[in-house]
């Protein structure tokens, strides 16, 4: 019991801990968002500064920034990304489960595919921010990322942005990226 109770406080103070101010500089705790514009590959997970965040899209709590942007701040964005959603590299697609179970032939799919994963990183300059809104990182083709902290940062990305196939395009336009990697 008393080993439960040691677990559960320890979970406790580890989900709320990004959400709370921290000794030192002061920081704040704000909800984050993976936003991927490139429909090649799916996004598993990503970090800001080592925060993480899935892949799956929403806002999830919490990561930690400090009160206030000062120049020359840095953040190393490091992500998961599976290369070839729904197929693996030879091109084969999963097998199909029997009488709702997995086969031992998906397992092994899925074992290829999962290897095929790539973790990347790259350091960016933090971009000003004021009035925030979350952490959003909006990953773009060509292994391209960007962070939007700034509210109005934000709105001007998404506003009015159209849906569909169009989307991804005009993010990507909207952000600096490019359309296709050479």
């Amino acid at each position: 019991m008393r080993r439960l109770f040691g677990f559960a406080a320890a979970w406790i103070w580890l989900s709320l801990s990004g959400c709370q101010s921290l000794a030192g500089e002061e920081k704040i705790g704000i909800p984050a968002r993976v936003v991927n514009a490139d429909k090649s590959i799916r996004i598993i997970w990503a970090t800001f500064n080592g925060q993480g965040v899935s892949g799956g899209g929403g806002d999830e709590c919490c990561m930690s920034i400090p009160e206030k942007w000062k120049p020359g701040m840095t953040a190393e964005i490091t992500w998961k990304k599976d290369p070839r959603p729904k197929k693996n590299l030879d091109g084969s697609s999963p097998p199909q489960w029997k009488n709702g179970e997995p086969t031992r032939e998906w397992d092994e799919w899925v074992r290829i595919h999962q290897s095929n994963y790539k973790t990347m990183s790259k350091t960016i300059n933090v971009p000003k921010y004021g009035d925030t809104c979350g952490v959003t990182l909006v990953f773009l083709p060509c292994d391209d990322v960007r962070v939007i902290l700034d509210c109005d940062q934000k709105r001007e990305a998404f506003r009015n942005l159209p849906g569909g196939e169009m989307f991804d395009t005009e993010l990507i336009r909207r952000l600096g990226g490019k359309q296709a990697c050479q």
